[in-house]
């Protein structure tokens, strides 16, 4: 039963990596909580121990996820926590700040650039060339976006033995975006190089994918202010997305 247990909360959480506290939280508590949940759960990593308005609660940030526990660090919530008199969720809102990341972190140059109209919007998608859901979003999706740019970073993951390999010959393409949109978009099919000086740029895609944003699956999304949204998302909904999340100078200049 404890080996499912935390099997399961592990499979809630995003793995970071380093632990920083709140000034609101004491240290012996935070020690105590930490050296609990690292018994209990060691291949957790904590990034942050918050208190919360609840006595005796706490918010253990791990990755882009949120959960709670007591004071002793044994005990722990997976849910929604409530304030009832603003009728507002603090997990949601304590979610949506953990899910943006600074978008000038993106080295841009990296990655697969693919221009649709004037491209004046940007978002940014962390895709696998054999993920169902990425071909989806692609031919369903991205073909019906209007003047945005968009930056593709090959996200190959383990449970598609052929991905890395896909990844690399999109990369060492001659055209990398038409490569991957004829593979991805419309069942074209990929050439057999899988070895070039552009094909090492997959490394550094993945490390971005994991470190900064922290992919947990594919498709990931980053919309033009670093919000983060992830699977599969229909033409409509992902242009009301764009629109709606742009970076605060572009929406202090629409508001002058």
């Amino acid at each position: 039963m404890k080996k499912l247990v935390q099997a399961s909360l592990i499979a809630c959480l995003s793995l970071s990596c380093a632990v920083a506290t709140a000034a609101s939280v004491s240290d012996s508590t935070a020690a105590t909580i930490t050296k609990n949940l690292k018994a209990n759960l060691p291949d957790l990593a904590i990034d942050k121990i918050e208190s919360t308005p609840l006595p005796g609660i706490y918010e253990i940030d791990s990755g882009r996820k949120v959960f709670y526990v007591d004071a002793s660090g044994n005990y722990a919530l997976i849910g929604n926590l409530l304030d009832l008199t603003t009728k507002t969720s603090l997990t949601e809102q304590r979610s949506n700040d953990l899910n943006q990341i600074d978008w000038k972190k993106l080295p841009t140059d990296i990655a697969i650039t693919r221009v649709k109209g004037n491209g004046t919007n940007k978002i940014a998608i962390f895709t696998d060339p054999d993920c169902p859901f990425c071909k989806r979003l692609e031919a369903e999706t991205t073909s019906k976006l209007k003047d945005v740019t968009i930056y593709y970073y090959l996200f190959p993951l383990a449970i598609h033995p052929n991905a890395a390999s896909d990844s690399k010959k999109i990369l060492c393409a001659e055209n990398p975006e038409s490569a991957m949109v004829g593979f991805m978009a419309h069942g074209q099919g990929l050439g057999k190089n899988a070895t070039c000086d552009n094909g090492k740029k997959l490394t550094q895609m993945q490390e971005i994918g994991t470190n900064l944003v922290q992919v947990t699956g594919t498709p990931t999304i980053v919309l033009p202010n670093g919000k983060i949204v992830s699977g599969l998302v229909p033409p409509d909904a992902l242009s009301r997305m764009i629109d709606q999340n742009q970076p605060e100078s572009v929406v202090t200049t629409l508001k002058k």
